[in-house]
C-alpha cells in the first residue's frame, strides 16, 4: 500500500499575500491508502527557494527586463502611468512589489495613477486596500498625489472607447488607464483554464467595462480550445490583442509557490514578459501525462487559493486532461467561506448558479451554451462555474470538504461528503461505496440525482417527499434493536415520566425492574 498525503488548505490570499506570516497558514492534509499496483502517479511540485526579498527582487527585475527597455527608462518618456495591480481575490503581494515601481516614478517625477484590476468582483473595502496595498505604501501615493481607483464595470460613463478586436470583442477601457501613455501591470502568472493568469489579463477582465468582458468570455470560456496551458487559445489571445489595443506597455509577474511566497519575478514589454513568465511557472508545476488515463484522480488544495470552492475548484479542469470518460474526479478543498464588507459568502457561493442545469448531462449543457448566447448567464462568473459543469457532464465529480458544506452542495446537486475514504469507495474502488450525511435534506437531493440513500422511516413523515422520490421499505435483511427506557423506580415518578410510560403501557416490553434493585446511598 502507498500512503498518499492530500493538502487540504484553505487561506484568504489577501493575508497570505500581504502578511508575510507564515503562521498564518494552515497546512492541513488528508491521508489515504492505494494499492500500489492501483496507483498511476503521484504528482507533487519540486518548488525552488523563494526570494529572500520580495521588494528588491521587484527592484531588480525592473532594471533587468525579459524584452524591451527597463522601466526607468520607458517612465523617463511617459507624460502618465497607469499602474494597474490585482484585487483581493489573489494572493500577489502588491504591498511589497509597490515600493520598486513607486521608486522609480518618484526618481522620475512622473505622476501616476493605481488602479485595481477586479473585473466585474466587488470591489476591495477600506480595510481590504489598507492590507493588499500597505500602510507605508498608501501613506506614499497620498505624498506623491497619486490617486487609487477601482473597476466599476457597471458605470457606463467611466469607460473609453478603443475598438473592436479581431476577434469581435467590443473594447471599452477604464478612463482612468485610457488618460495614461504608459501602462505597467503587477500580478502572478500561473497557468489556468482560461489559457494563462497575470499580464494582459489584469486589463481584460480587469480594468474593462462590463460589455467588454462578457463579450470576451461569451465568445471564448465555452471553447475547447480554451483550456489549461493554451496560452495560443482564442480567450487568452483576445485578451493579449485587447491588452495591445488599450495600450498595456509592460508587465511585472510573480510566480508564488505553494505557500504564498515569491519564487520569481519577471519584467518586460508586453507580452514577452507574461509569455517568459508563463513558461517558467509551467516549468516548476508543469506535469508529464501518465501515459494511461485515470480511473480516479485525486486533487488538493494549497492555501494560496481562496476560502471559496468557487476559486478552489480550477483544478477540476487540469485534471479532466488525465481521466478517462465516465471517471472519477475526488476533490479535497474545506472550503469554510468567507466574511466580506458586503456580507458572507458560504464555501459553495456562486456555485449554486448551475443549480437551474442540475444534473450535469449532455442535453442540460446545450440549455446552458443556449442561455450564454442568450446573456441570461453573466459569464464574468460563468466563466469558472460552466468549465466545471462541462467536466461534471462527462466526469463524476465528488467534493471532499466540511461539514458545514454538505447541504448546500446537495441542494445544488454536488456530490460532497467530510471523508477522502467514503469518497474514494464511491468511485467503485472497493466494495461498500457509502456516502455519509446528517441532513435528510441532502439525503434527499442524493435521491434526485439517482443516488439512493437509507433513512430511518420516522424522519420522512417530518420530511415530506417531492413528488419524483418514492421511498421503499427494506425488508430484507430485518433489522431490529432493543430500545430501553429507564426510570426510577422508587420515589414519586414526575407526571411527564408517568405520562411517557402509560404511552408505553399497551406494548409488550420486557420488564427489568425485578432486576435492578434500589440505589445504595453512598455512605
Amino acid at each position: 500500500m502507498t500512503t498518499l498525503t492530500i493538502p487540504y488548505e484553505s487561506l484568504d490570499p489577501l493575508t497570505i499575500g500581504a502578511s508575510g506570516d507564515d503562521t498564518k497558514v494552515s497546512r492541513e492534509t488528508l491521508e489515504l491508502e492505494v494499492p500500489e499496483a492501483n496507483l498511476l502517479a503521484a504528482v507533487y511540485p519540486e518548488e525552488p527557494e523563494p526570494v529572500a526579498d520580495a521588494t528588491k527582487a521587484a527592484r531588480a527585475a525592473l532594471e533587468a527586463p525579459i524584452s524591451g527597455p527597463p522601466f526607468s527608462e520607458i517612465v523617463a518618456g511617459a507624460s502618465k502611468v497607469a499602474v494597474i495591480i490585482d484585487n483581493q481575490f489573489r494572493p500577489t503581494p502588491q504591498s511589497r512589489l509597490l515600493p520598486a515601481v513607486f521608486d522609480a516614478l518618484e526618481a522620475a517625477g512622473k505622476p501616476a495613477v493605481v488602479v485595481c484590476a477586479n473585473g466585474k468582483v466587488f470591489p476591495m473595502s477600506d480595510s481590504d486596500i489598507e492590507q493588499k496595498l500597505g500602510r507605508e505604501n498608501l501613506d506614499r501615493m497620498a505624498r506623491l498625489g497619486i490617486e487609487f481607483h477601482q473597476n466599476d464595470p457597471r458605470n457606463t460613463e467611466g469607460y473609453s472607447y478603443v475598438g473592436v478586436s479581431s476577434r469581435g470583442t467590443p473594447v471599452w477601457l477604464h478612463n482612468e488607464v485610457a488618460a495614461c501613455d504608459v501602462t505597467i501591470t503587477i500580478g502572478q502568472a500561473q497557468s489556468n483554464h482560461w489559457g494563462a493568469g497575470g499580464g494582459g489579463k489584469l486589463i481584460l477582465p480587469g480594468v474593462c467595462s462590463d460589455e467588454t468582458i462578457e463579450s470576451n468570455h461569451c465568445a471564448f470560456v465555452p471553447s475547447p480550445q480554451t483550456h489549461y496551458g493554451a496560452y495560443a487559445g482564442p480567450m487568452r489571445s483576445d485578451i493579449d490583442e485587447v491588452a495591445t489595443m488599450c495600450g498595456l506597455s509592460c508587465t511585472m509577474n510573480v510566480i508564488l509557490d505553494t505557500r504564498g511566497r515569491v519564487v520569481d519575478c519577471l519584467f518586460g514589454s508586453h507580452p514577452d514578459a507574461h509569455r517568459v513568465a508563463i513558461e517558467r511557472f509551467n516549468e516548476i508545476y508543469a506535469y508529464e501525462h501518465p501515459g494511461d488515463q485515470a480511473d480516479i484522480a485525486i486533487c488538493g488544495v494549497f492555501a494560496p487559493t481562496d476560502h471559496l470552492f468557487f476559486h478552489t475548484g480550477w483544478g477540476c479542469m487540469s485534471a479532466d486532461f488525465v481521466v478517462k470518460e465516465g471517471g472519477t474526479i475526488v476533490y479535497c478543498s474545506p472550503s469554510p467561506g468567507v466574511s466580506t464588507a458586503i456580507g458572507d459568502f458560504p464555501g459553495l457561493a456562486l456555485m449554486d448558479l448551475m443549480k437551474p442545469y442540475m444534473p450535469p448531462t449532455p442535453e442540460n449543457y446545450q440549455r446552458v451554451l443556449k442561455d450564454i448566447h442568450a446573456r441570461a448567464i453573466q459569464m464574468w462568473a460563468g466563466c469558472i462555474w460552466v468549465p466545471i459543469y462541462e467536466v461534471m457532464t462527462r466526469k463524476h465529480l465528488t467534493m471532499v470538504t466540511l461539514d458545514e458544506n454538505l447541504e448546500m452542495a446537495g441542494d445544488i446537486g454536488i456530490d460532497a461528503t467530510t471523508s477522502l475514504d467514503e469518497a474514494f469507495a464511491a468511485a467503485g474502488v472497493t466494495p461498500r461505496p457509502v456516502i455519509e450525511t446528517n441532513s435528510v435534506s441532502t439525503l434527499i437531493a442524493h435521491a434526485r440525482t439517482g443516488v439512493p440513500g437509507i433513512t430511518a422511516q420516522t424522519w420522512l413523515r417530518a420530511h415530506p417527499l417531492p413528488s419524483d422520490v418514492r421511498p421503499i421499505p427494506l425488508v430484507e435483511p430485518d433489522v431490529d434493536h432493543v430500545i430501553g427506557l429507564v426510570a426510577r423506580a422508587e420515589g414519586r415518578q414526575s407526571p411527564v415520566v408517568a405520562e411517557l410510560l402509560s404511552l408505553f403501557a399497551p406494548f409488550e416490553l420486557d420488564q427489568w425492574s425485578s432486576l435492578i434493585g434500589p440505589r445504595e446511598r453512598a455512605t
